[in-house]
């Protein structure tokens, strides 16, 4: 769970507590407490609510910021290794056009040798 998480939660239960405390401990009769735990359960609610689609805004543009610039990164990253790769496996063509020109020329000596 991250700190924002963490934080979150405890924010949400130590308000929740606080509310439902101060409603219980007030001096009310029983329809008044429930009426008074009602109203304020409906305003946390709106808060939380407003709380929680501030963090969801907040997270999305984080987190999509944060994607696009691993993105990124990794797209440069791959470019670089394709390069490398494909020096690589030119120098590989090259060598082995080499060898088999070698190779060629060792035959046609053999055969010329045997003939």
């Amino acid at each position: 769970m991250s700190n924002d998480s963490k934080l979150l939660l405890g924010l949400i239960v130590g308000v929740a507590a606080g509310a439902v405390a101060g409603l219980l401990i007030a001096p009310s009769s029983g329809k008044e407490t429930r009426e008074k735990i009602k109203e304020a359960s409906t305003n946390f609610k709106g808060d939380l609510d407003k709380k929680l689609n501030d963090l969801s805004s907040k997270l999305d543009k984080e987190t999509m910021d944060d994607i696009k610039n691993k993105f990124g990164n990794l797209k440069g990253k791959a470019k670089e290794e394709y390069d490398v790769v494909a020096k690589k496996v030119k120098d590989l063509e090259r060598e082995i056009e080499t060898k088999i020109k070698d190779l060629k020329k060792q035959a046609a000596k053999l055969n010329a040798e045997k003939a």
